[in-house]
């Protein structure tokens, strides 16, 4: 069994002789029928296997123990962390203006297109000041129409959400 080095993932866990119940734990793991145990079992089952002991949930009735190879566990969460950081797309933001003109819109509707197309969900941003914003319903128009015209490539994802003089709504792909 291995002392484990400490980084930021691994400060999440307690590991082997860290471990300091008293009572009866749970354990789990590969090839481990899940039962309910002394702690100095678990560890002597660890042992006999050469694996590490991992606390996985403590707070619950009996705290769960896995029996693993903690570096080999640590390796696929880091994996499995980086793959999802990988995936997740940024949402790009495009600002639009109540009285924007209908060729600057088209323009801001082929970005938000390109944006799209690449994976990316987009937020469209209105926004109002002074009277545009006495007259709400009117001065949503330009991001219905933006909605409308990108109707063919993309959905929104809630209607659109007035944040005092703001309106956004966000769009994914179809």
């Amino acid at each position: 069994m291995l002392k484990p080095k400490r980084n930021d993932l691994s400060s999440k866990f307690k590991v082997n002789e860290e471990i300091n119940f008293h009572g009866n734990v749970r354990i789990v793991g590969e090839g481990i029928e899940s039962k309910i145990v002394s702690i100095e079992e678990a560890r002597r089952i660890a042992e006999n296997m050469e694996l590490d002991l991992v606390l996985i949930n403590p707070n619950a009735t009996e705290p769960v123990l896995k029996i693993c190879n903690y570096e080999k566990m640590l390796y696929e969460m880091k994996r499995a962390a980086k793959k999802n950081k990988q995936s997740a797309k940024p949402v790009k933001e495009i600002q639009l203006r109540t009285n924007i003109a209908d060729h600057d819109l088209h323009t801001k509707i082929s970005k938000a297109r390109e944006f799209l197309e690449d994976g990316s969900r987009v937020r469209v941003v209105l926004t109002m000041k002074g009277r545009e914003l006495v007259r709400r319903e009117e001065s949503k128009k330009p991001i219905l129409k933006f909605v409308v015209l990108l109707d063919d490539i993309a959905v929104p994802e809630s209607v659109p959400r007035d944040d005092g003089n703001r309106c956004s709504v966000i769009l994914k792909k179809k």
